[in-house]
């Protein structure tokens, strides 16, 4: 959240609430809807939503996620699925 907020150059808590929706919904959609489990140690994991959570912050009406960041959700849900796949 810090990380966050001090990208977007936030310094009060006025906008907590907001930046906490952003991020639980990306982590909410990264699991339940693209088969993502993020772990919060690895670095790559929070650079991601860290980029993610800036590009919907600034862009409240939605819109078309940056490529470089489809790229990066679309690499994790292949890597999630050939785990799967080594698993069983």
């Amino acid at each position: 959240m810090q990380l966050l907020k001090s990208r977007l150059g936030i310094s009060t808590e006025s906008k907590d609430a907001i930046l906490y929706a952003i991020i639980d919904g990306i982590l909410d959609e990264c699991e339940n809807v693209r088969g993502i489990q993020l772990e919060e140690k690895r670095y790559s994991d929070i650079l991601l939503v860290l980029d993610w959570a800036t590009w919907t912050y600034n862009h409240p009406d939605g819109g078309i996620i940056p490529r470089s960041i489809q790229f990066r959700i679309h690499n994790l849900m292949v890597k999630a699925v050939n785990n799967e796949s080594n698993m069983g």
